[in-house]
């Protein structure tokens, strides 16, 4: 499992998981901004990473990805901010 975590809350992804959430970030407002957040949900759910992984962010990205990741599709994504 991938655990995103802000320091203080997390929540765990598997790769399928993973894999939604990069979706929806990268149509989001921030995904050139935070592309490093990207690339490590990418390489952990192509499975590039392991088994296991962690991913710290700042509180605020934690709050935008939990938003991103209520979302029932990407497509309900597209720009956010």
């Amino acid at each position: 499992m991938l655990t995103l975590t802000d320091g203080k809350l997390a929540i765990e992804l598997n790769h399928k998981e993973s894999i939604d959430l990069e979706l929806k970030l990268n149509v989001s407002a921030y995904g050139d901004a935070w592309r490093h957040i990207g690339i490590l949900l990418y390489e952990y759910g192509t499975k590039r990473s392991g088994e296991f992984a962690e991913l710290h962010v700042e509180p605020s990205q934690f709050a935008f990805l939990l938003r991103l990741q209520a979302k029932k599709t990407w497509e309900k994504c597209r720009g956010m901010a």
